[in-house]
């Protein structure tokens, strides 16, 4: 029988690789999900999961992982976004701070971490508006748009959820707390809300989870980026 490796490049490998072992390993999602500081009794084993790769939400941006979590008559939505160190380089959330400090809207703003989970914020004030006029970072209005597949994709897996989480794997350990005191620095939000919910995770602590399973595929591309992710 043939033999065939699946590896890909820097995190949206390693988010390839964890999408389709959970897929076919669900015991094991609620423990991913403590990783991530979710830690709610909602995750047991009656949920049903649907998982959106690096989705479009117009101009409220791209997502790198979308998680759907359904129960009963209640919906619960993930998004998690991902950065990493870069092979020769590094990653520093302190300069990610700065930048939208010194200049709300300087080039390149979309794909600062703070933005891109600001944006999520916003995506879920949405309702059933086409547009809302409350971005503080980049382009003051944001317009779901009229592509099909993304309003299709919001109106079906993410309007009326009861409660959103904001999740950032960094290639860099930093606590939740000191995470959302940056977001209030920012001024992107004003105080913590008990169904909008902003969490931070380490890679590091990531790799070591999926070690201690039969995760083969997680592992072999944690392997292949070594030096790439944290």
């Amino acid at each position: 029988m043939n033999k065939v490796k699946v590896l890909g490049y820097s995190e949206r490998g390693i988010f390839n690789s964890i999408v389709f072992y959970l897929r076919e390993h669900s015991e094991d999602i609620s423990g991913f999900l403590s990783e991530l500081d979710i830690k709610d009794v909602f995750f047991d084993d009656k949920v049903s999961y649907t998982f959106l790769n690096e989705q479009s939400f117009s101009e409220f941006g791209d997502n790198d992982w979308t998680i759907i979590a359904e129960k009963g008559n209640e919906k619960r939505v993930i998004f998690i976004e991902g950065k990493v160190k870069t092979f020769k380089g590094r990653y520093s959330i302190d300069n990610e701070l700065k930048k939208i400090l010194e200049n709300k809207n300087y080039k390149g703003v979309s794909s600062n971490i703070f933005a891109q989970l600001y944006y999520k914020y916003l995506l879920a004030q949405l309702g059933t508006q086409p547009q809302i006029n409350s971005s503080i970072v980049g382009k003051q209005v944001k317009k779901i748009g009229s592509n099909g597949i993304v309003t299709k994709t919001y109106d079906t897996y993410i309007r009326g959820a009861s409660s959103f989480y904001y999740v950032a794997i960094l290639p860099t350990e930093l606590s939740t707390c000191d995470f959302i005191t940056h977001f209030k620095d920012l001024g992107l939000i004003e105080k913590e809300e008990p169904n909008r919910i902003i969490r931070c995770a380490y890679w590091g602590n990531i790799e070591s989870f999926f070690k201690k399973l039969p995760a083969n595929e997680v592992i072999e591309n944690f392997e292949f980026n070594r030096g790439q992710i944290y």
